[in-house]
């Protein structure tokens, strides 16, 4: 019997893609129940195998009953939605204002959302501080592709005129830097990731447009640009874009159904890239467009692997018996 149970309460709980706290008291709750129905049972006349497997085969398929969990549990309230929604407000409020050429007010953007991450992080990783975890991931990411920019700068130069622009420690701390903070990142996205990727991808989904932006617009010197009024409009296109990030968050909050969210997030990134190209009149053409929404759904869909990881460990375990011998019944499957 107990036996039984642990397995199916397992299986179940590596497709609860919910916060720990919310998914310990469900699986708590569930074990009660199960307990209360195979005694239930055991008095009717049952064994107590039989009792067990009838008691799961109650509850039905384990993928059904998860998917229900989460509908449920997930939808965000609109106090968290609210604070889920802030970090994209704020970032609108800064290009509209033309106020990402002030340091001051970006490095205080940037302490706000590291302050805001560590706080949900030390509170379990509410789902409302995922924004928030996905821009505390901007300086590093953004120094990571600096540091990336000057080691292939350097290989160029190398390449096509046989000199190093640079020094050799430079390029030495260079790479040391770059093995370094992508180990952070990864490291810290696993983390972030296992629970649920899709809320990962949440994260994420202002990451292509800013990437955009920093290494094609400012590249371009739009920020010593003498012509104010397109300055201007390349900021109301930033800030319409947030605006429209703010609200595919709060759509996505409100709404439980897991596969909508997943559509929400692949629909909204490639239409963030194509507003970007539009904002600058045509950028760098419609195949530098295309390979950019290629690498953004990329990067979108990352956090989906660790996902996949569990899932061919879980397979692993079937083919090899470990679910057989947990006894759990073929209707859970």
């Amino acid at each position: 019997m107990a036996s039984q149970l642990r397995g199916y309460l397992k299986t179940l709980e590596k497709r609860l893609h919910l916060d720990p706290g919310e998914r310990d008291k469900i699986l708590v709750e569930l074990e009660t129940h199960i307990e209360d129905r195979t005694q239930d049972l055991i008095d009717e006349g049952k064994s107590s195998d039989e009792a067990v497997q009838d008691a799961l085969s109650g509850l039905g398929s384990y993928r059904a009953l998860a998917g229900q969990f989460y509908e449920v549990h997930s939808r965000g309230s609109w106090h968290h939605t609210a604070l889920a929604v802030l970090p994209h407000i704020l970032l609108a409020f800064t290009y509209a204002f033309h106020l990402w050429k002030n340091p001051v007010w970006v490095g205080a953007m940037l302490t706000i959302a590291i302050g805001t991450s560590v706080v949900g992080w030390r509170k379990g990783r509410p789902r409302w501080t995922y924004p928030w975890l996905g821009y505390s991931l901007v300086a590093p990411i953004v120094s990571w592709g600096l540091a990336m920019s000057a080691v292939g700068y350097g290989a160029w130069v190398v390449l096509t005129q046989g000199t190093l622009p640079l020094s050799i420690p430079i390029y030495i701390a260079s790479f040391v830097y770059i093995g370094f903070s992508l180990w952070i990142v990864i490291r810290f996205v696993s983390r972030v990731a296992r629970p649920d990727w899709v809320m990962a991808s949440l994260a994420v989904l202002p990451m292509p447009f800013l990437a955009y932006w920093f290494f094609f617009f400012y590249n371009w010197g739009f920020a010593e640009s003498e012509n104010v009024r397109q300055l201007r409009e390349v900021d109301s296109s930033a800030a319409i874009v947030f605006i429209i990030i703010a609200v595919a968050t709060a759509v996505f909050y409100r709404i439980g159904k897991r596969l909508i969210r997943v559509a929400l997030l692949l629909i909204t990134t490639p239409s963030l890239i194509i507003l970007a190209w539009m904002s600058v009149q045509g950028g760098r053409g419609y195949m530098g467009v295309f390979v950019f929404v290629v690498m953004s759904m990329a990067v979108l869909l990352s956090p989906a692997l660790f996902d996949l990881k569990d899932n061919r460990e879980e397979l692993a375990e079937y083919v090899f018996g470990a679910d057989q011998k947990s006894g759990l019944p073929e209707s859970a499957e």
